[in-house]
């Protein structure tokens, strides 16, 4: 999965906890860092537009973690 998709399921799964909460606060918190994912998707899909090298998140050791457990 591209970086782009990899952000945007993140964004997609904390508008999904915010549907979920009943807190207004947490609710507003959850769709800012949310609303956070979807500026790094739309960044890195400028970046892999010009083939940039630079990732701030190591994917392929967030991968190996999820796999272990």
């Amino acid at each position: 999965m591209k970086r782009e998709q990899e952000y945007r399921h993140l964004a997609a799964d904390l508008f999904r906890r915010a549907g979920e909460e009943q807190s207004a606060e947490l609710i507003a918190q959850w769709k800012i860092l949310g609303s956070r994912y979807l500026e790094l998707a739309d960044q890195s899909k400028k970046l892999d537009d010009n083939e940039t090298v630079y990732d701030p998140i190591p994917w392929d050791r967030l991968r190996k973690k999820g796999t272990e457990a």
